[in-house]
């Protein structure tokens, strides 16, 4: 059986895109766009890093599969 890993730091960014865009929409309801915009980018920058981040991991899975057969 294969041995399932923990991804704290997908976990951490995609948990942080949450939490940003759940702000942005309370900010963007009661304040407008001009006081949402910030979290808005923070919310989209961390899905990007989350992508980023679990391509990397992909990528290097994918390596040590290589290498192993």
């Amino acid at each position: 059986m294969k041995k399932q890993r923990k991804h704290p730091m997908e976990i951490l960014w995609i948990c942080m895109s949450a939490m940003c865009l759940i702000i942005a929409i309370i900010r963007h309801v009661r304040y407008g766009f001009d006081e949402a915009t910030a979290m808005y980018v923070f919310s989209v920058i961390s899905v990007l890093m989350y992508l980023w981040r679990r391509h990397l991991r992909q990528k290097e899975e994918k390596e040590d599969n290589g290498k192993l057969q």
